[in-house]
């Protein structure tokens, strides 16, 4: 191939994080959907073309800047692009995919499939057997699999287990799920072949737990399933909710899809349509960057690209928090500076991305990452090294700026918006996080004070609500875990945090969480509190608004002998009464200079004891009297414009300077930049209208 066809003189490429200009040494090539020839603008070349030459324009040009330039259109994927040493960036040499002026090219990893028929649309799949799809894809819109109950869910009847060493192995159990007549019945009438088909998923406290049935009991009350042994803190138990799909009888709503005998079917939500085009994902994943231990993989940049349509085969789901045993559409292993620009990131089937093994200062720059079957980006391994010395072979300085990542946890539900496991030095700045099922962002991947890498991440400026959709519990808009010194969690909006049963809280520092602050933040519309400490180690909760938590507006669990936390220079509002939960006058606080009030003008409820020895709930002046804590604390109005209506904006600062609390404008959490960007990330009415009737059917009171 003729060098002369890929030289061309560049002013500026317009990347968000850096402006590169192209110099006389520099390769540029033009791809297209169905490109074919050499590579020039006129004639542009096809993408797997230009990655199968990537390694000989590597040895042409060792430095520089090699840029693929993607005009409009969909580039189907068989395979995923994935780079490595032969064919990946260097310290010399940057790898840049980056759209057309004014194009849109999505990277796709589905097949598009027609569907035809009245009333009940279908398609024969046998050419892309043994495929089994995961997922269908209407019009752009995730269809659901064939489910029963349509809406919400039944919940378990007893539930027993057997553990027979001689039966199975010693980490596997046979277990046994009573279920709802109306059920029963309709699995009875479902051939053995069928009824091993059905899938099931539970959900149990902030797990959940998906596999097929084995058989159904005797006398057809319960069904078995054979996996993994409960664990003993999160058992599925009786009253746990759960739904079942892809049988037959569960395929009875518009907008919900089967396969039968290799023919898939769908149920148009416009029954006067004939044929619809849809989408199968037929790939698990879209882009993998692999370098390997002391072989980094350097300076790879995507520009202005969609990837969509990706998802793994089907297998069981066994119970692990924030879902962490589920890969990526896009999965990076030793590796520096791999940037996203404005990308968008859709319809996975597990998480969008992960910067998983030695990654430092990769970024996601405006990213839209949305409709995803587990959680949005994640960084780090869950398996620790032991040697504090260790500590910059696990992925360091990345960043997450400005992105909208809504909409997951459609297949697993556990899994978190931003997943820091372990992982230092990042940071998490100005995105919107709105509707997932159990975390917004989680930090460390420690249960304790042993060593955890996860120190100095900053997750700052976020805007993140509509967590939880009452279905899971023990999670928050924000919850850490482990060690972790420099860590910051400020300046973040939170709201609209609900659990199903317990621990829907805005803020959550759990077990071992030490050493971090977090300050500057306003919560509100939580289920459980506002802010909870499990236990923990100097951590400093100061200069937040928390307001109207369902049930309290601050929690505190462990009493331990060293310092715990500070929790101070606070404002706590509340419209039913109930201020502080748990041993606040034992622990080892710092409790002091905090504004109490309640809209209703009724008085603040506080843990005091009462005549008869037994707990009640108390005035300021009672607790102040009993405890010896917030002596400095006052109970009034702090002069909001509209508290009620969420203006929390001061009308005056005479109150608040009171207790040293200093204002902060939360308006500048959330994304920035064009206007159409901010609009892009308001949450869909649909999506909070169906958030808060899950909320009416599901969630415990």
């Amino acid at each position: 191939m003729n060098r002369i066809f890929f030289r061309r003189i560049l002013v500026l490429l317009g990347l968000v994080s850096f402006v590169f200009t192209a110099k006389a040494s520099d390769i540029v090539i033009y791809v297209a959907p169905n490109g074919k020839g050499s590579g020039t603008k006129n004639k542009p070349a096809s993408l797997a073309s230009v990655m199968d030459k990537l390694p000989n324009f590597k040895k042409e040009n060792p430095s520089g800047s090699i840029i693929i330039i993607l005009q409009n259109g969909e580039y189907a994927l068989d395979k995923p692009l994935v780079f490595n040493e032969e064919n990946g960036g260097t310290k010399e040499l940057k790898i840049i995919f980056k759209a057309a002026p004014n194009a849109q090219p999505v990277i796709s990893g589905g097949k598009k499939i027609i569907l035809k028929g009245t009333g009940i649309l279908s398609a024969d799949i046998t050419a892309l057997l043994p495929l089994q799809p995961g997922d269908l894809y209407v019009n752009g819109k995730r269809a659901i699999l064939a489910r029963t109950p349509n809406e919400g869910f039944f919940k378990l009847g007893k539930t027993t287990q057997i553990t027979d060493t001689v039966l199975f192995e010693k980490d596997r159990a046979l277990q046994k799920y009573e279920i709802p007549v109306s059920l029963s019945t309709e699995l009875a009438s479902l051939s053995t072949n069928q009824l091993r088909q059905v899938r099931f998923t539970a959900y149990h406290k902030w797990d959940n737990t998906t596999r097929t049935i084995d058989s159904l009991s005797f006398d057809k009350t319960a069904f078995y399933s054979t996996g993994k042994k409960w664990q003993p803190w999160n058992p599925i138990s009786e009253g746990n909710l759960f739904f079942v799909e892809n049988y037959p009888a569960a395929f009875d709503m518009p907008g919900e899809w089967i396969v039968q005998e290799n023919i898939i079917k769908y149920i148009p939500e416009n029954k006067n349509i004939t044929h619809v085009e849809a989408v199968m994902p037929v790939i698990e994943k879209l882009v993998i960057v692999k370098g390997r231990p002391n072989q980094y993989i350097h300076n790879i940049l995507f520009q202005g690209i969609a990837f969509k349509y990706c998802n793994q085969r089907y297998a069981n789901f066994e119970p692990l928090q924030a879902a962490a045993t589920i890969e990526a559409a896009v999965m990076v292993d030793y590796a520096d500076n791999i940037q996203f620009n404005n990308c968008e990131i859709a319809h996975t089937g597990q998480y969008a991305a992960w910067l998983r093994t030695q990654t430092y200062n990769c970024s996601f720059n405006q990213c839209y990452i949305h409709d995803l079957g587990a959680g949005g980006i994640r960084i780090g391994e869950t398996i620790a090294q032991n040697d504090i010395n260790d500590q910059m072979k696990f992925p360091s300085g990345n960043t997450i700026d400005n992105c909208i990542i809504q909409s997951g946890g459609y297949r697993y539900p556990s899994a978190v918006g931003v997943l820091l496991t372990h992982t230092a030095n990042n940071r998490v700045t100005h995105n919107d996080i709105a509707d997932f099922r159990y975390t917004g962002v989680s930090v460390g991947w420690v249960w304790g004070y042993s060593f955890s890498p996860s120190v100095n991440n900053k997750i700052l400026y976020n805007n993140i609500h509509h967590i939880g959709w009452g279905v899971l519990s023990d999670m928050a808009g924000v919850y850490t875990l482990g060690i972790s010194p420099g860590t910051e969690v400020s300046y973040n909006v939170v709201h609209d945090i609900f659990s199903y049963d317990y621990g829907g809280w805005g803020l959550y520092t759990d077990e071992g969480s030490s050493g971090i602050h977090m300050e500057n933040n306003l919560v509100y519309n939580t289920k459980t509190g506002g802010f909870h400490q499990h236990y923990g180690k100097e951590n400093i909760i100061q200069n937040n608004i928390i307001a109207f938590s369902k049930n309290y507006q601050a929690q505190y669990t462990r009493v331990e002998d060293h310092k715990s936390f500070d929790f101070k220079h606070n404002i706590l509002i509340s419209d039913k009464g109930i201020m502080l939960q748990g041993p606040w006058k034992m622990g080892n606080v710092g409790l002091d200079s905090n504004c109490y009030w309640n809209m209703n003008q009724a008085k603040c409820g506080f843990p005091v004891t009462g005549k008869d020895g037994k707990m009640k709930i108390g005035t300021l002046i009672e607790w102040q009297q009993e405890s010896n804590r917030d002596q400095h604390s006052i109970l009034a109005d702090p002069q909001m414009i509209d508290a009620k209506n969420l203006n929390f904006d001061f009308k005056n600062n005479i109150i608040i300077q009171k207790i040293g609390f200093k204002p902060f404008d939360n308006r500048q959490a959330g994304v920035y930049g064009a206007a159409s960007w901010k609009i892009k990330a308001t949450l869909p009415l649909h999506i909070i209208k169906a958030f808060e009737k899950s909320l009416r059917l599901n969630m415990l009171p």
